[in-house]
């Protein structure tokens, strides 16, 4: 029995983490359990970048619609129990320490990793709260992902790009085919990816599976002051709670999303619904304002993808602009920052203290950059240096959750 949250928090996040070829032993506990995941009515979110901000649109439409909405989202920005959430409360201390109590033996029976116990736990929560949908994103890939277990009412893969290689393949067609594997048989399939050879993988998969494919269409037409405007189809009137460019697609998305299931009497979603649900989301972490005089902003632009989305918004900024990074090693680090000092007058290097992180050492080799260790006196570097300008900190996503508990605490 776990006494306290800390002490069944600290238990399963030393379980191991890595994607399983066979995860036997997560599916033989799903079976015996019955597989109650499937009593779920679900939407399932994969992509390289994005995927977190199109489960949270999509989870703020329907809850607009009136919906009560489950969301699981990994990683963690403030808490593991945000992970888990129903109209976008997380699951309580109380809640996740007595569903991990009273599944207790499964923890120590089978051999699972800490994500497919949040999976267990998720389903459980959702159920026992009687959701009316959930919506999942995907932790790692998606044909092995143990959220693969459902099945959605529709699929979602946002976009194609190079992250996780270890796991997924070196080339896009590789890692398109892995997302590609949360495709279901005579299901459907969104996506706003547009590279030729990724939709070949996509339509190759459906073909083969019966499912249908539905393309984002071009947005031609938006505007930025301190929120977005823009028009998708016959919705001319959408407003975006950001200033970040790259929400536009996964906005555009999650609208493509609502509006086909309610053409075709699958959920009953409102016009309106849509355009409020999409003009009261705010995802924290992405293009994220903390604080002002000076601008600072944080984004968890945690790969080469994540950088490339950001860049045109890093042109809206004031200037002088600092960059503040950190990354995880198994990141394309030194591509990412060639990337960001296009538009940065300084980037400054700094580390923090995670397993997986990379020093600024390493950083910061055949780079010409400031390296400052302790990441919270790089920030205060930087407010000092640039009272007029802007500072963009980004690299990682769990870098990102460190610096915005510094400016917002946990909330």
């Amino acid at each position: 029995m776990f006494k306290n949250i800390n002490e069944f928090l600290n238990f399963i996040t030393n379980k191991k983490t890595s994607l399983k070829e066979h995860p036997g032993d997560f599916l033989r506990l799903i079976d015996k359990l019955g597989n109650p995941q499937l009593k779920l009515k679900c939407i399932h979110v994969a992509g390289t970048n994005g995927k977190g901000s199109v489960t949270n649109y999509l989870r703020s439409i329907l809850q607009m619609a009136g919906y009560k909405v489950g969301t699981f989202t990994s990683p963690h920005l403030i808490v593991h129990n945000d992970r888990i959430r129903i109209n976008d409360v997380y699951i309580s201390d109380e809640d996740l320490l007595k569903i991990g109590n009273d599944h207790i033996d499964y923890w120590y029976d089978y051999d699972l990793s800490m994500f497919e116990i949040d999976m267990i736990i998720s389903i459980i929560y959702f159920l026992t709260n009687q959701v009316d949908y959930v919506v999942y994103e995907v932790g790692l890939g998606g044909r092995l992902d143990p959220t693969n277990i459902i099945s959605p009412i529709a699929s979602v893969i946002v976009n194609i790009g190079f992250d996780h290689m270890e796991y997924l393949g070196d080339t896009l067609v590789k890692i398109a085919y892995e997302k590609a594997g949360i495709i279901k048989n005579n299901g459907l399939v969104f996506t706003a990816e547009d590279k030729k050879e990724c939709l070949e993988v996509f339509y190759e998969v459906a073909k083969q599976k019966n499912a249908k494919v539905i393309l984002l269409n071009p947005i031609t037409s938006y505007s930025v002051d301190k929120k977005i405007h823009f028009t998708y189809q016959a919705y001319q009137d959408i407003t975006l709670n950001t200033i970040a460019l790259y929400q536009i697609k996964n906005a555009a998305l999650a609208l493509e999303v609502c509006d086909y299931l309610n053409k075709n009497d699958i959920i009953k979603i409102a016009k309106n619904d849509i355009i409020k649900g999409l003009a009261d989301t705010f995802w924290k972490g992405r293009f994220e304002i903390v604080r002002n005089n000076p601008l600072v902003i944080i984004d968890g632009a945690h790969n080469e993808h994540g950088v490339r989305a950001i860049l045109t918004s890093i042109k809206l900024l004031p200037k002088p602009l600092a960059i503040i990074f950190s990354s995880l090693k198994d990141k394309r680090y030194h591509e990412m920052i060639e990337s960001l000092k296009l538009y940065a007058d300084e980037i400054i290097i700094t580390e923090f203290s995670n397993r997986r992180s990379t020093t600024a050492d390493e950083l910061a080799k055949g780079v010409r950059a400031t390296v400052i260790y302790d990441y919270k006196q790089a920030i205060d570097y930087a407010i000092d240096k640039y009272p007029n300008g802007s500072i963009l900190i980004t690299g990682s996503l769990y870098f990102v959750s460190l610096v915005r508990e510094l400016f917002k605490g946990v909330d």
